[in-house]
């Protein structure tokens, strides 16, 4: 069709961006999977209600509603996963091959080449969204959905697909390098997505805390706040509580809100799209550089100067001049030059700059605990809030360690085929069991800095928790704090490491950087949602058609649901494990689940050792 229209409304990028996806024989298998799980995911989850349906044909009329939610949020969670990783390389990539220069010197503006590059990624993920077409007709076909709720659902994950597209383009437009913008682009959306609830959590429990009654102050509101209003100001740029709140309360929001939102997330994209603009040219041509990094090494200088000044007026009267100090041991390469590179390179590798980025991590948390804390022993109105805070923090902190950690751990092998440095680093007179160790090194390292947010936060929580079970307010369960605690520190102690090899072990195998990244993201979420969707989900259906099975069957499934890692952390952070399962096997399933995936740690330690020579491209030594 392209070859119809004039030269100037053509689009080469875009035209050339689909071309590659067609010719390539992995974008149609990455269909067909995901229209698979779909709809296998779907069958199963609704299996109670096609049954019904085999009984009575009018029994399932006006069920549709909840298919097409849980098929909405379903999409909203493959987005937001998703279209980060697949964007936010459309820049950095040209950078790194040095090809973004080429085409400046095209007949292509900056303003063309952003919106082709993100068209190039928002036509495949719609064409995701297309696959679930038949379960939307067929969930429509039941009744229970009205024309305007249907049409809102559709038009939220466009919108969510634009606003992740325009984020993950402009970090790709800042940023250097494809790690950086990956991990930038999950790191604002978190931002984006819940900072403004976390802010509006923190305010009210300062004027609480400052004898502000917010409560009075919103009675004598002039305007009704609603709960699409209050929705809207808590999570201005997240769809899925918004769209929640529409199918929960269909009456008390209006269309007026549902404009509000769409204009806030047309403005986000918007404004994504202006700094994407002034990016793209400004920051073309960066050189290597560490901000953080360069600020520590000008602080170390000014204590330097500061201590040869105080050294003059000794000099000055003829006094000995003190010695000099040692060398600094992380300087030199020692016996382990690429360990020392690793380190030298990045933030952790010198012991003064690892306590300062403790300090400043480890300062606001702790601020933010003394709040959370004192809020507790004083506002016994609202002893839920503060936990329901800490709850959130510590499962957002999870979720960026497993993302940084994996994206460090994935690039530590891909990034040197990328930069194509890898060839270089197998002519060292090191085994590549030696090479793997001492790249392992730096992720090691930053595995250790997250321990102590994880201990600070876990902490706060099992103090809040015990005291909130002391006043029984809020369970009439009595809270074992040994037990949280241990199942906090075993899941820090064995998840991350876990996740650092396994992505290790992708990057090992996968030729590109991008991949890799990409690659061990869907190998951590494929762990975590496919014993849902291959054990849990066939045993309750399974399970549920043996008559006077109930209590077996519920054991069954809540035991077969541990086989997933996010299990047991979301039971411990959000519930509590002994309420989950009976007393007598909660330590069993503990000791066990930690056994099977302590077993896993070790061999993907020992599968990434031993096929290091084998998967680097050198020959094997015997």
């Amino acid at each position: 069709m392209m070859k119809f229209l004039p030269a100037h409304f053509g689009l080469p990028l875009l035209e050339k961006e689909l071309i590659e996806q067609a010719a390539r024989k992995r974008t149609y298998i990455v269909r067909v999977v995901y229209a698979s799980i779909l709809f296998l995911v779907a069958y199963l989850v609704f299996y109670e209600t096609l049954r019904a349906g085999e009984i009575s044909p009018l029994a399932v009329l006006g069920r549709g509603r909840d298919m097409f939610n849980a098929l909405v949020y379903l999409q909203f969670g493959g987005i937001y996963l998703f279209m980060p990783a697949i964007t936010c390389g459309v820049i950095t990539q040209e950078k790194e091959r040095d090809s973004l220069q080429l085409l400046f010197i095209t007949r292509l503006g900056p303003w063309t080449i952003l919106f082709e590059k993100l068209l190039g990624r928002i036509v495949p993920m719609l064409c995701f969204l297309l696959l679930s077409l038949p379960l939307l007709g067929f969930a429509y076909s039941l009744g229970g959905i009205s024309p305007q709720l249907l049409w809102t659902g559709v038009w939220m994950l466009v919108l969510a697909v634009f606003q992740m597209g325009t984020l993950a383009l402009l970090c790709s437009a800042f940023f250097r390098t494809t790690v950086g913008a990956f991990i930038a682009s999950y790191i604002s959306a978190f931002l984006l997505f819940f900072g403004p609830y976390f802010t509006w959590m923190v305010l009210y429990l300062v004027g609480y805390l400052m004898g502000i009654d917010f409560e009075s102050v919103f009675r004598n509101f002039p305007l009704n706040v609603t709960p699409g209003t209050f929705i809207l100001g808590a999570f201005p740029f997240f769809g899925p509580p918004f769209f929640l709140a529409l199918t929960e309360f269909p009456g008390g929001l209006g269309a007026w809100t549902l404009v509000g939102h769409s204009a806030i997330i047309l403005a986000t994209s918007g404004v994504c799209l202006l700094l994407a603009r002034r990016c793209i040219v400004s920051r073309a041509f960066l050189a290597p550089q560490n901000v953080l990094r360069d600020f520590f090494s000008f602080i170390d200088r000014r204590r330097a100067l500061l201590g040869v000044k105080k050294q003059l007026p000794a000099l000055a009267s003829g006094a000995p001049r003190c010695a000099e100090p040692e060398t600094d041991v992380n300087r030199l390469p020692a016996d382990e030059p690429i360990a020392w590179r690793e380190m030298k390179k990045r933030l952790l590798g010198r012991p003064r700059y690892l306590f300062r980025i403790l300090l400043f991590t480890e300062l606001p948390l702790l601020l933010f605990c003394f709040l959370l804390v004192a809020t507790d022993l004083v506002a016994f109105r609202y002893s839920e809030v503060p936990r329901i805070l800490v709850t959130m923090a510590l499962l957002l902190l999870w979720g960026l360690a497993v993302l940084v950690i994996s994206v460090q751990a994935s690039s530590l092998i891909a990034g040197e085929r990328s930069h194509q440095t890898l060839e270089v680093l197998c002519t060292s007179p090191l085994s590549g069991r030696e090479i793997v160790l001492q790249k392992f090194r730096g992720v090691k390292r930053l595995i250790l800095l997250l321990v102590a947010p994880f201990l600070t936060l876990s902490l706060c929580e099992a103090w809040l928790r015990v005291s909130a079970a002391h006043r029984q307010t809020w369970t009439p369960r009595q809270f074992d704090p040994r037990l949280y605690l241990l199942i906090s520190a075993l899941s820090v102690a064995v998840y991350l490491p876990l996740v650092a090899w396994m992505s290790l072990a992708i990057g090992l195998k996968v030729r590109t950087q991008a991949r890799a990244m990409i690659g061990s993201m869907a190998a951590i979420a494929g762990w975590c949602v496919a014993p849902f969707i291959a054990v849990v989900l066939p045993l309750g259906i399974i399970l549920s058609s043996i008559p006077g099975s109930s209590q077996t069957t519920d054991i069954i499934v809540k035991s077969a649901s541990f086989l997933s890692p996010v299990t047991i952390v979301f039971v411990n952070e959000v519930d509590s494990l002994d309420g989950f399962l009976k007393a007598d096997a909660v330590w069993i399933v503990v000791i066990l689940l930690f056994a099977i995936y302590g077993i896993a740690l070790v061999a993907f330690r020992t599968l990434c050792l031993q096929n290091a020579d084998r998967w680097l491209g050198r020959t094997e030594q015997k």
